[in-house]
């Protein structure tokens, strides 16, 4: 038990980041640099080993059940976290039209959105982890942003800060949820099929 309100913990801390480099992108003038500070969130989450849905979600068939309630978990973690922080913070001046624009995507484009985010997400992490190196983050972040693709634990932050999370904004979150877990598992579970198939040429 408090192992799981440890890591739970680390959830809410996640989505404090996130929510701070959510902020930073909210408050540049300049998207670009905005996208590239944007960054700064994911970077302290490997870091210290914080627990962010959408940096778990591709290794939940890489590990035990603990992980994987864990991973769960990280969703509602994340979200208390943004909650904090976009109540805390009074609405930045841009995040009301930015969450109208969202909500005007249908839900497949919202879902495909999601699932783009997530593969980026998850290729970050694994450079990440394979290489102890942030050039993955410092890539696929700006990229995700700038190609408008969606990351729930973000959307979390900016529906929150702009006082919008209503039922509309809970389907929108839920649809992004689901879409950054299939783009995340989208290349482990690919990697995984493909050495089985190629175990069975040899």
């Amino acid at each position: 038990m408090k192992t799981r309100t440890a890591e739970f913990i680390k959830s809410i801390l996640a989505g404090i980041m996130i929510s701070i480099g959510g902020m930073v992108y909210l408050s540049c003038e300049n998207k670009y640099v905005g996208a590239f500070f944007f960054a700064t969130g994911l970077i302290v989450v490997v870091m210290l080993g914080l627990n962010l849905y959408t940096g778990k979600i591709g290794y939940i068939f890489d590990n035990d059940k603990y992980f994987f309630i864990d991973t769960l978990l990280s969703v509602f973690g994340n979200l208390l976290g943004c909650f904090l922080c976009g109540y805390a913070k009074a609405p930045i001046s841009n995040v009301v039209e930015i969450c109208a624009k969202k909500f005007e995507k249908t839900t497949p484009e919202v879902f495909i959105d999601g699932m783009f985010c997530g593969i980026l997400i998850y290729a970050a992490v694994e450079i990440f982890k394979k290489k102890n190196h942030i050039v993955g983050i410092l890539l696929c972040v700006p990229t995700f942003i700038l190609c408008g693709f969606e990351h729930s634990v973000a959307d979390m932050l900016y529906i929150f800060n702009a006082r919008m999370m209503d039922l509309e904004g809970m389907i929108f979150t839920a649809t992004v949820v689901l879409g950054n877990a299939a783009g995340g598992l989208l290349i482990p579970l690919s990697l995984k099929l493909y050495s089985y198939l190629t175990k069975e040429d040899k």
